[in-house]
């Protein structure tokens, strides 16, 4: 059974599965290079038809990830907390899906699109959460577990709770917007000058500059209770056709709004403190919730507020749960999986695989591909014997490495396939990484990639972290070997590697320790501030000569900017 599943208006993406298996997922900003796009996925679609190696005519269903039959139910718009018009998907939808059945036209139209060729297009609106719930369920270590997942809203939901059993998803609560997690975080990081639905993660880095000094004054806005939450909305106005998110008694309790790009000043880090702080003690508050209600001992979460991964480091460390699943596509691009997954499962009940979680489903080229395109470039780029080894050399020397192998990831981390590396024992190379190479704002954080099994060597506690989605501390005795993966605070938003996850990225790694001792290197996503991460070929060649990388490794290829550099590359060339 040949199943699409699509998303779009926040993240758009589409990801491809036959009998349960995922061929192919990608978020369409990846194409269209514009970061978050939300446009229809046409582009990730057809990426997702030529991994299976079919036609749109051959999909048996399409999973979509809301369900505006909820709001054909509303008496007034008012009711769902927005007056969007996401009935309007009914249309959407299938006029953009239909385009792809060339020569054929509708003869009729149910809930099954009947075209006269005798295909039939069965398009399954999938409630919000419920996409959210299934990306985490069937793609999580383990058949049966508790389900939590937190966002913005979707439909009229903000926060799920669920008990997940073999292909059964049964939803035990939810929190209604404008009730929101996610939404109160945007309010905030909008409030911070930063981008809202984008800028979330510098606010969780900007947060560990300041003190929680507001925290107190923040908690009262948020009222925790035994079945979830209230947000005090009379200082927010995100749940209206406003300007801005906060209204203007938020303003007069926690100052004027910064100006985006404004220089920031104490206030700024102070009040970023405090909202993650509190947002940390509400979503403890869920997940204690749910452990009630659910009874289980595993948790799987998703949701865009589970991309948060000091809150998730807590959560693994307090929450009183054997084991924690945070979806690595958590985000909205992860329901386009999350709703073509309940399709496969929990409508026609195939049954579910057990392959290890993996988020590298996305573009993929051949040697022959790549040497295509370095010849049509005319780079004088080296065949190398082993680029891991070779690449390892280069960062032990300081280098800045773009790293380009085998399938791109779905989500927002890069996971040592569409990477940019570096040393993480130089204190300068988070300064000389921003200024060369990413141009991004000085109090973000860089990630260590560590081999799994020698990450207690570093990082307390070492437990597995594959998706770069939990904050683990460095070891006080550790923080003078990798200042340059070390907050301010004194965490790592650590990666746990292993050989048969990745086994490419694993051996660079290996190499690494081999020659400074130390088993991890520094990972940032292959792309600049503002741009999505790298996806083609084209796309690296780019990104690596508009910045001051040293050297690109890009399949079994490498080119460095330098002759010195390129000297030293022929040491590794082939023959």
């Amino acid at each position: 059974m040949l199943v699409l599943g699509i998303n779009f208006s926040n993240d758009s993406a589409a990801c491809i599965l036959r009998d349960g298996e995922v061929l192919g997922a990608s978020q369409e900003e990846r194409f269209s290079r514009q970061k978050h796009d939300r446009s229809f996925p046409s582009q990730a679609i057809q990426f997702c038809l030529q991994r299976a190696g079919c036609k749109m005519e051959d999909v048996d269903a399409v999973g979509f990830f809301w369900n505006p039959g909820i709001h054909a139910q509303a008496f007034n718009w008012k009711l769902s907390g927005s007056p969007r018009h996401q009935l309007e998907f009914l249309y959407d939808v299938p006029n953009h899906l239909l385009r792809g059945y060339a020569g054929d036209t509708v003869a009729s139209v149910e809930q099954i699109f009947r075209l006269k060729s005798g295909r039939k297009l069965t398009i399954h609106y999938v409630t919000h959460h419920l996409a959210h719930a299934a990306s985490t369920l069937f793609r999580a270590p383990f058949d049966e577990g508790a389900l939590l997942t937190v966002d913005g809203y979707g439909e009229r939901t903000s926060t799920h709770i669920a008990a997940g059993r073999g292909l059964e998803i049964e939803t035990l609560h939810t929190v209604e917007f404008p009730h929101s997690v996610g939404a109160f975080y945007a309010a905030v990081t909008e409030h911070l000058g930063f981008r809202a639905n984008s800028g979330e993660g510098k606010v969780m880095g900007l947060g560990a500059y300041g003190h929680p000094l507001h925290a107190e004054a923040l908690r009262e806005l948020v009222e925790l209770h035994e079945d979830g939450f209230r947000i005090d909305l009379r200082y927010f106005s995100y749940f209206l056709e406003r300007e801005r998110r906060v209204s203007e008694l938020f303003v007069k309790r926690f100052g004027e709004p910064r100006a985006p790009e404004s220089k920031l000043e104490q206030h700024h880090f102070d009040l970023a403190a405090s909202l993650q702080l509190v947002t940390e003690e509400i979503l403890l508050h869920l997940a204690a919730i749910t452990k009630k209600k659910t009874g289980m001992r595993k948790l799987g979460m998703a949701g865009g507020v589970v991309l948060n991964c000091v809150a998730n480091g807590r959560i693994a460390r307090e929450s009183g749960f054997d084991e924690c699943f945070f979806q690595p596509a958590a985000g909205d691009a992860g329901t386009s999986l999350g709703a073509a997954l309940w399709v496969t499962h929990g409508i026609h009940r195939l049954p579910r695989r057990h392959d290890e979680t993996v988020d590298t489903l996305g573009a993929s080229f051949t040697d022959e591909q790549i040497a295509e395109e370095l010849k049509r470039a005319a780079l004088p780029a080296i065949r190398v014997q082993d680029a891991p080894a070779a690449a390892a050399e280069f960062l032990a020397g300081g280098a800045i490495v773009g790293w380009f192998q085998g399938r791109a990831e779905f989500g927002p981390r890069a996971l040592g396939n569409r990477s940019i590396l570096a040393d993480p024992r130089s204190a300068e190379m988070k300064d000389v990484l921003n200024r060369r190479v990413k141009f991004r704002e000085y109090f973000r954080p860089f990630a260590p990639s560590v081999l799994a099994d020698r990450a207690g060597e570093l990082f307390d506690p070492p437990d597995a972290s594959p998706f770069m989605l939990r904050a683990q501390r460095t070891r006080e005795d550790q923080r003078a070997i990798v200042p340059a993966v070390t907050h301010v605070d004194g965490t790592a938003r650590v990666q746990t590697v292993t050989r048969t996850s990745n086994p490419l990225y694993y051996r660079l790694i290996e190499e690494f320790a081999k020659r400074t001792g130390v088993p991890c290197v520094l990972n940032t996503s292959f792309n600049v501030r503002g741009e999505p991460i790298v996806n083609s070929v084209a796309d690296a060649l780019k990104c690596f000569f508009t910045t001051d990388m040293d050297v690109l490794f890009v399949g079994p290829y490498a080119l460095a900017r330098r002759d010195a550099l390129t000297a030293r590359l022929r040491a590794h060339a082939v023959g």
